[in-house]
């Protein structure tokens, strides 16, 4: 088959059978990538997520990035952000609120990159080659961990795929304004991340293609080269000189350059390659398919020559980027697109096992009328072939990705965190791991609580300093992870501190496992009841003070289940006829939004608020009792104690004159 035979004068695949799968293809890739799109929110689980929304909140504000280390970032994904934060988001909502619809946009981007793979797929070698390209980068678990957070990495592949696919189309058929679209596509893909500009040679040269396959004359491919060069210098020097790319020193983000150029180191590269291509199947896998890649070669002339070229070049400036540029880092999440190009590569060897099969399989001749029906599934047989041995070596890889994309749908406990500390317990300082370390942050983590509760430090033991050196610094509470306290419970301080909240081990649970511990033990254990609600010790001031000074207490709860309604707590203080000599009732916790009928945790130790009893300064001196009891105050129903009263002796207080 000659080479103009080899690439048909459409564009688009005309096959029916073809769209078909890519549909198919698509809702597989939904289920995946879109299953648990809002992952964590309204917790910001993804560090970088903040960090661009931060930065385009700094550029509605204060006209800049600057406050965030942000300013010499390629602008794409502030740009976008910038727009919802300005003309969508609500004046008073905090800048979270955009991410669900974000999270959408980018997840998009993903799926149309499957579409992209799946047109330069068609282009390379036939048109099952596409969905197979497609398919290995759908269901591959790198891509699915990445689709769900609003990251510069979809759009980057996405732009620079279409880039490439235009530029191609473009060339091959002889459509210049593909050409120049192409172009502006690759500025799109560098003001997301300037490591798109290694494509710059490929979309800039490939008008020239249209040359030798006779769809451009010599002058046309040389005017479009000109005039698409020109574009992209004006476009260089607004990313280079006027726009602050190479200030960058302070970022610590890996796809900006420094100014320095070097020469790439071959195990440098070969170290950035042997990730990626991991990623996609074992190194045995890989063995596999190189041997495939063989057959591909006998059946060159039915490969694109200059598609397939386009694709390999793609992949090898890529790679060379991270060798060239100094940039800091080399997470894997910088090569996206070159997994792009390593999947149609990957398909393209498969697609010699499918000629092979094609001509391997023996032909018969056309049957009569009545049984064309299983000619065409003997004619479709390499096809299904290959789809199968292909959807058996990929199931691993889909088996993962769907554990992954599930994990993403589950309830991240953090929120609860956040609810339960802002609606249970005083503001106060508290330490943690990493994993808790910005929980609390308004700005990073999400919080939209009423209450602050500012991070002090990170430590990995509580036992790191003792307890009153965390006291004095001012630290009320501590996250712990929870695994310590099955392995070694006295890791938390029994003594010295108070367990409130436990969030054990549960598979149907994103987040860390952890316990909330406040660095203050109880003072003086109790053992009352009253109705679902044990009382299991309170802290107090003192127990002999003189008329006029004021009895400061609290207490500990424990609730075997909710009230029907909210309760008040009474506290009286009683002489020795049993009358009141003073009192203060309030709500049981330092909130009011969390009364009784939320008390639903029986492993919980409710923090109770911090009251204050006046004793009447003309007091007569003498012993007195200090009782509580908890009431409805609707009805003024009290909660019955087991002995049938309705109240609890809390502690004996001596009353003494005032000084003179």
């Amino acid at each position: 088959m000659t080479t103009t035979e080899t690439t048909p004068s459409y564009i688009l695949p005309r096959e029916k059978w073809w769209w078909l799968g890519l549909a198919l293809l698509l809702v597989l890739a939904g289920w995946l990538y879109l299953r648990g799109y809002n992952v964590s929110l309204p917790y910001f689980d993804h560090v970088d997520e903040p960090h661009h929304l931060l930065a385009a909140q700094h550029e509605i504000d204060f006209g800049h990035a600057r406050g965030v280390f942000h300013e010499a970032y390629p602008p794409g994904m502030r740009t976008l952000i910038y727009l919802l934060l300005k003309h969508i988001k609500p004046v008073d909502y905090h800048h979270g609120a955009v991410l669900p619809a974000l999270r959408l946009i980018t997840i998009a981007t993903w799926m149309l990159s499957v579409v992209l793979i799946a047109l330069l797929g068609a282009k390379l070698a036939h048109p099952h080659t596409g969905l197979m390209a497609a398919a290995i980068w759908i269901v591959n678990p790198w891509v699915v961990e990445r689709a769900h957070w609003v990251l510069p990495d979809g759009y980057l592949t996405l732009f620079s795929l279409l880039a490439l696919w235009l530029a191609l189309i473009g060339g091959l058929h002889g459509r210049r304004s593909f050409c120049t679209t192409a172009v502006y596509c690759l500025m799109i893909a560098i003001v997301f991340k300037t490591t798109a500009l290694f494509l710059a040679p490929i979309v800039l040269l490939l008008p020239l293609a249209g040359v030798s396959r006779r769809t451009l004359t010599r002058h046309e491919a040389r005017r479009q080269l000109i005039w698409n060069g020109v574009r992209f210098a004006f476009f260089l020097f607004w990313l280079l000189l006027i726009y602050p790319t190479l200030e960058s020193h302070n970022v610590y983000h890996f796809p900006v350059t420094e100014g320095r150029i070097t020469l790439p180191r071959l195990d440098k590269m070969r170290d950035y390659l042997i990730p990626v291509l991991l990623t996609f199947q074992t190194i045995t896998g890989w063995a596999i398919t190189a041997a495939a890649s063989v057959l591909a070669w006998r059946y060159r002339g039915r490969v694109n020559a200059i598609a397939l070229m386009s694709v390999s070049l793609g992949a090898v400036l890529w790679l060379m980027a991270f060798g060239i540029l100094p940039v800091r880092g080399d997470q894997l999440r910088q090569f996206f697109t070159l997994g792009a190009f390593l999947s149609l590569l990957y398909a393209t060897s498969l697609t010699g096992v499918f000629y092979f099969l094609e001509e391997a399989l023996p032909r018969r001749p056309p049957p009569p009328r009545n049984s064309q029906f299983s000619h065409r599934l003997q004619h479709l047989l390499p096809a299904w072939l290959v789809t199968v041995l292909l959807g058996v070596s990929l199931l691993p890889a889909y088996r993962e990705s769907d554990a992954l994309a599930r994990n993403f749908t589950l309830h991240d406990r953090r929120n609860d965190l956040m609810i339960y500390m802002d609606t249970s317990l005083p503001p106060g300082l508290y330490i943690s791991n990493y994993d808790n370390h910005k929980t609390f942050n308004r700005a990073w983590g999400g919080y939209d609580g009423v209450h602050d509760f500012p991070w002090h430090e990170e430590y990995t033991l509580l036992t790191s300093k003792p307890i009153e050196v965390w006291r004095a610094l001012g630290v009320e509470y501590a996250i712990m992870p929870h695994y310590p306290m099955l392995e070694d419970p006295g890791v938390y301080h029994p003594n010295e501190t108070t367990l409130l909240k436990s969030y054990p081990p549960d598979s149907n649970f994103r987040g860390p496992d952890m316990v909330v511990l406040r660095l203050y033990p109880i003072q003086h254990p109790h053992d009352g009841r009253l109705g679902p609600i044990r009382l299991v010790g309170y802290d107090i001031s003192a127990t002999q003070l003189q008329a006029g000074d004021d009895l400061v207490f609290r207490h500990y709860w424990h609730a075997d289940r909710p009230t029907g309604t909210s309760h008040h707590i009474y506290n009286h203080l009683l002489d020795e006829a049993g009358e009141i000599v003073a009192q203060v009732d309030y709500i049981p916790l330092f909130d009011d939004r969390r009364d009784t009928s939320t008390w639903d945790d029986p492993d919980e130790i409710l923090l109770g608020r911090e009251f204050a009893l006046s004793i009447p300064p003309g007091l007569t001196p003498g012993t007195y009792r200090l009782v509580s009891g908890i009431y409805d105050p609707l009805t003024w129903r009290r909660l019955p104690s087991p002995n049938g009263g309705d109240r609890l002796v809390i502690a004996q207080i001596d009353v003494q004159a005032p000084s003179p």
